[in-house]
C-alpha cells in the first residue's frame, strides 16, 4: 500500500529494515552424492498455449514418481489416499497456538520504543456445539469488551458470526500482556443470545512445527498446508485435523517426520469445494510436541498486481482511457479506488456494479478505506465480482492506541463489519513498522507493508540511520512472518511526485531508477507476498523516464508468469547463495520459484546526500556491482525436477548454466545494474513453461 493519504501530499514515515532471519539453505538432505551433470544454456522462448494441467506432482495422489528422464526424481510420494468424501472421525476439544511477535534487529532498524517481547497472538480452533448468532466472547471469564477497555487485548475476532452446530468456530486475539507468556492454558466462551456456542480450555504454547501458510487452490477443491519445523530436533506428525475432522488418511503427507529446519507442503482434497468467506481451521498434532493450530477465512484465489495510481491519471473505465490502456499494457489487473470518487470524480457505485462486471474480471478494484465512512455502505455494492477486497487502513500500525483505545481493534471492527456485508471478499490493512506490526497482524484477512529504500523516500528510522538496499525485503518478510499463516499483499516503490524536491519553483525529479524499482518489486515475491501492490504509478513521471516504467512492466510481467506458484507457495528456505545475493525458494506443488536479488552495491543513498539535492546535488542512487554468484537450490524429497527455466519480463527462457549435485541444483549467474534481479523456476513438468508464458502474456 502506499503511504499516500487522501488529503494530498503527505510523505510517509516508512521504514527500512535488515532482516534478522537470513534465508537459510534448509530442506531435505542431499542424495546421490556422486551424481553430477551439466544443465542447458542459451535462451529460447516458449509461446505454446497454456496447458490444461500443470503436470505430475507427488502432492497428487494419482501421480507417480518422475519419469526416468527427470533431472532429479522424487524419492518419496503419497501412497493411496482415502476418499475425500469418506467419513472422517471428529476431533473434540479446543486447539490453539501462541504466536510471539517477531521483529528486526533494533541496531539495524531503530524505531524507538520498547521491543515487543511480551504477549503475542492466539489462534483458537473449535467446533460449535450449538447454532446461533455470536453475541459475546469471554477470555478467561472476562468479556472481550472489558478486556479492550482495559487495553488487556489489542483486538479480537470470532468467525463465523453465525455459528452452525458441528461446524468450525474459531477465535483469535492479540495481547501484549506479559501474563500470557507464563500461562499454560486459558479459557474461551462464545455466546449467543440463547446460550453457549463454544466453551472450553485451550493450551497456551508455541508450536515446534508451526503452520506457516494455508490456502485453497483448484477453485476451492484442494487445501494446501505449509509448515516448518523450527525446532532443533526432528518431529513426527501424528494427525492432521481440518475443520474438526481427522483427515490424515485423505491428505497427501509424503513425509511424516520433519528434520530441524525442514519445511513441508501437504495437499488436502476436499469433498465439497471450499466457499469464499467460510471459516477454516487446521491443526497439526505431533507425536512428540504441542499441536499447531491455524485459523482463517477462505479467500478468493487471486494474486493482484495492483496500482495505487495518481488520482488525476484515473486509469479506470470512464476515466482516462489512455492511462487505463497503459496500465493494462504494463500488466496491472487491479486498481486502488477511492469509492466516493476522490480526484478521479467517478461514481464508485456505478463503476463496481455496472461497468467493471462487464469486463469479465479483466480489471478489479481494491476499494478504499473511505468506503465505510460514506453513506450507507451496506447498500452500495450489489455486484462484487470485480472487487478484489477492501482496504481498512494504510500504515495503521503507527500507534498502539487511538484516544486511549486499542487502535488495532478499531480496524478489526472494520473487518468484522465488512465480513458480515461481503463475507466472500478479503479485508486488507497496511503496515509501516517492524516492531508494532505484530500487534496488528491478524486483524485483517490480508496484511500489507511498505518500506521504500530509494528516491530519498522518508523512513521510519531516525535521520541518517542506515538505509540498506535489503531494507525493503526485511520489512516485508517481517510482516509476512507476523501475519502467518495468513496471506500478505506487499508494496513496491514505484513513481510518485511526492518524492520530488522543489526549490524556488524549480523541481528536481527524485524517483527510483530502474534497478531500484526491480529490486523492491521482487522483494515482495521473495518475502512470500501473495500480491504485488505499487505505490505509486504516475504517468507524467513515467514519460520523463521511460526506462523506469519499463522496469515496472518487467517486474509485473515476471511476477504474472509465476504468480500462481507464488500464491500457492511459501518461503521454504530451499535456496542459498555463495555471495551476498538474497535468495529464497518459494515452494508450490508444481514448481519452486527462486527469486535472486543483488545486494552488492558500490554506493547507496543516505539522508545527508538526499538533503543536498535541495541545493543542486545529484540525486543519489544505489549502484549495483556486476558480479557472479552461485545459487544453490535444495530439492525436497517429495519433489521431482523435470525442467528448469528463467523468467525475465515477457520472456521464458532456458535457465543459466547449472550443475546437479545430489538433490541440489547449483546455478552460476551474473547480477548487475541492468539485471539486479533474476527469477528461476524449478518445475516438475515441462508443461510449466507454457503456464509461465501464458501468465505473463500482454
Amino acid at each position: 500500500m502506499a503511504w499516500y493519504a487522501r488529503a494530498g501530499l503527505a510523505l510517509l514515515a516508512l521504514g527500512l529494515s535488515l532482516s534478522t532471519t537470513l534465508v537459510a539453505a534448509c530442506g531435505a538432505s542431499s542424495r546421490g552424492e556422486s551424481a553430477e551433470a551439466s544443465g542447458p544454456t542459451g535462451s529460447t522462448n516458449d509461446s505454446s498455449p497454456p496447458p490444461s494441467i500443470t503436470g505430475k506432482s507427488p502432492l497428487d495422489a494419482s501421480a507417480t514418481d518422475a519419469s526416468p528422464s527427470a533431472l532429479i526424481p522424487a524419492v518419496v510420494a503419497c501412497g493411496a489416499l482415502a476418499s475425500a468424501c469418506a467419513a472422517s472421525p471428529s476431533v473434540a476439544g479446543l486447539f490453539a497456538t501462541y504466536r510471539k511477535d517477531v521483529y528486526l534487529a533494533e541496531a539495524q532498524y531503530p524505531e524507538g520504543g520498547p521491543l515487543p517481547t511480551s504477549g503475542g497472538r492466539l489462534h483458537i480452533a473449535g467446533i460449535a456445539s450449538a447454532s446461533g448468532d455470536v453475541a459475546g466472547v469471554r477470555i478467561d471469564g472476562q468479556s472481550v469488551d472489558d478486556l479492550l477497555t482495559q487495553k488487556a487485548i489489542d483486538w479480537y475476532h470470532v468467525w463465523p458470526s453465525t455459528a452452525v452446530a458441528g461446524e468450525p468456530l474459531w477465535v483469535a486475539f492479540h495481547s501484549r500482556a506479559a501474563s500470557w507468556d507464563s500461562k499454560a492454558s486459558g479459557t474461551v466462551t462464545v455466546e449467543s443470545a440463547a446460550g453457549v456456542l463454544l466453551t472450553g480450555s485451550f493450551p497456551v504454547a508455541a508450536a515446534a512445527v508451526p503452520i506457516t501458510y494455508v490456502t485453497t487452490t483448484d477453485a476451492g477443491k484442494t487445501l494446501l498446508v505449509h509448515a516448518r519445523n523450527v525446532d532443533a530436533k526432528a518431529h513426527t506428525i501424528a494427525r492432521l485435523v481440518v475443520d474438526g475432522k481427522d483427515i490424515t488418511a485423505a491428505a497427501c503427507i509424503p513425509k511424516k517426520t520433519l528434520g530441524p529446519g525442514e519445511d513441508a507442503l501437504w495437499s488436502v482434497p476436499r469433498c465439497v469445494a471450499e466457499k469464499a468467506g467460510a471459516a477454516w481451521s487446521v491443526v497439526l498434532e505431533l507425536t512428540d510436541g504441542p499441536a499447531s493450530a491455524g485459523v482463517g477465512r477462505v479467500l478468493p484465489e487471486f494474486f493482484p498486481v495492483e496500482a495505487w495510481a495518481r488520482s488525476s491519471d484515473c486509469p479506470l473505465p470512464g476515466g482516462n482511457a489512455a492511462a487505463l490502456a497503459k496500465h493494462e499494457g504494463a500488466g496491472f489487473d487491479t486498481q486502488y479506488m477511492y469509492f466516493f470518487g476522490g480526484a478521479c470524480g467517478l461514481s464508485g457505485k456505478a463503476l463496481v456494479n455496472t461497468t467493471l462486471p462487464s469486463l469479465s474480471k479483466k480489471l478489479r478494484v481494491l476499494v478504499g478505506d473511505d468506503f465505510l465512512g460514506g453513506p450507507v455502505p451496506e447498500t452500495q455494492i450489489t455486484d462484487t465480482s470485480a472487487v478484489a477486497g477492501f482496504l481498512t487502513g494504510d500504515e495503521s500500525d503507527g500507534e498502539f492506541e487511538s484516544n486511549g483505545f486499542p487502535a488495532a481493534e478499531l480496524k478489526a471492527r472494520s473487518s468484522r463489519r465488512l465480513w458480515k456485508m461481503y463475507p466472500g471478499l478479503p479485508t486488507y490493512n497496511g503496515g509501516k513498522t517492524h516492531k508494532k506490526v505484530g500487534a496488528f497482524a491478524g486483524m485483517a484477512d490480508v496484511q500489507g507493508m511498505d518500506f521504500y529504500v530509494a528516491a530519498c523516500a522518508p523512513h521510519i528510522t531516525p535521520v541518517n540511520s542506515p538505509n540498506p538496499v535489503r531494507g525493503a525485503y526485511d520489512y516485508l518478510r517481517n510482516a509476512r512472518n507476523n501475519h502467518a499463516p495468513l496471506p500478505t499483499w506487499l508494496y513496491a516503490q514505484g513513481l510518485h511526485a511526492g518524492w520530488n524536491k522543489t526549490v524556488l519553483g524549480l523541481t528536481t525529479h527524485v524517483q527510483p531508477d530502474a534497478a531500484e524499482i526491480l529490486v523492491q518489486a521482487l522483494s515482495a515475491a521473495l518475502a512470500g507476498g501473495k500480491g504485488l501492490m505499487w505505490f505509486q504509478t504516475d504517468l507524467d513521471e513515467a514519460a520523463l523516464s521511460p526506462e523506469r516504467w519499463d522496469a515496472v512492466v518487467r517486474a509485473n510481467r515476471t511476477i504474472r508468469a509465476v504468480r500462481g506458484w507464488l500464491r500457492e507457495g511459501d518461503p521454504a528456505g530451499l535456496a542459498s547463495s555463495t555471495t551476498t545475493a538474497l535468495v529464497e525458494g518459494i515452494r508450490a506443488r508444481d514448481a519452486i520459484v527462486v527469486p535472486v536479488l543483488d545486494l552488492e552495491v558500490t554506493q547507496g543513498p543516505n539522508d545527508i546526500d538526499c538533503a543536498k539535492v535541495f541545493v543542486g546535488s545529484p540525486v543519489p542512487h544505489f549502484s549495483f556491482a556486476t558480479h557472479a554468484t552461485e545459487v544453490r537450490v535444495k530439492i525436497p524429497d517429495d519433489f521431482a525436477v523435470d525442467d528448469v527455466f528463467e523468467v525475465v519480463g515477457q520472456s521464458v527462457k532456458d535457465a543459466p548454466s547449472y550443475t546437479i549435485v545430489g538433490r541440489e541444483l547449483r546455478f552460476t549467474l551474473t547480477l548487475s545494474q541492468a539485471d539486479p534481479v533474476r527469477v528461476l523456476v524449478v518445475a516438475n513438468s515441462k508443461l510449466a513453461r507454457a503456464t509461465a508464458a501464458a501468465g505473463n502474456a500482454p
